[in-house]
């Protein structure tokens, strides 16, 4: 549940691991996963911690990212229409979410490739259109959409149609927040 209600969608990581073998014949393997797995991984981890000082901490910094994302959102991700920039926007936010989990400062050093390494019905691209059917049905869509419909768009348009839903589930002090935004942009842009 907690997963589905982050404004952050599933996104490819490579990460490397030690194929099984002897240790003469062991060797260094890249294998694709996602961000949301490395997020259940940080908050299976600081669950397991209870340490209620470090897990306030966390619960601040995720809001700041949150708070930041959606500044991005208002002053770009909203406006673009390209979908590797809203890609970009995707990438940096999950990673700073990924973050929190971490010691404050703490170097995050994960390779993430470009969207175009998504491709329709791969592993990422299932489990982006699993997250998106899952928040339709989470967030009560008359009718849901279902998970194959999801799967039969592109990688690029499943990106639109996230920031699509965020606009709608915005609450209504974020929608001020980030129309003054756009307003102090557009203002700036016009001196």
């Amino acid at each position: 549940m907690v997963l589905l209600s982050l404004p952050y969608p599933p996104l490819p990581v490579i990460a490397s691991r030690m194929e099984d073998g002897t240790d003469d014949d062991s060797r260094l393997i890249d294998d694709v996963t996602t961000t949301h797995t490395l997020i259940a991984k940080g908050l299976t981890e600081s669950m397991a911690r209870e340490d209620q000082a470090t897990n306030a901490s966390r619960r601040a910094r995720q809001t700041e990212v949150f708070q930041t994302f959606l500044y991005a959102m208002a002053t770009d991700g909203f406006h673009t229409t390209d979908p590797n920039r809203l890609y970009e926007i995707y990438c940096r936010f999950s990673m700073d979410h990924i973050a929190t989990y971490l010691p404050p400062g703490h170097p995050v050093d994960f390779r993430i490739p470009p969207l175009s390494y998504i491709v329709k019905r791969d592993r990422v691209h299932t489990k982006l259109a699993e997250y998106m059917a899952a928040q339709s049905i989470f967030f009560d869509d008359k009718p849901p959409v279902p998970r194959e419909q999801y799967l039969n768009r592109s990688p690029g348009d499943l990106l639109f149609d996230l920031r699509a839903r965020l606009g709608h589930v915005m609450t209504q002090d974020e929608r001020a927040r980030a129309a003054a935004v756009e307003a102090l942009a557009e203002q700036a842009a016009e001196q």
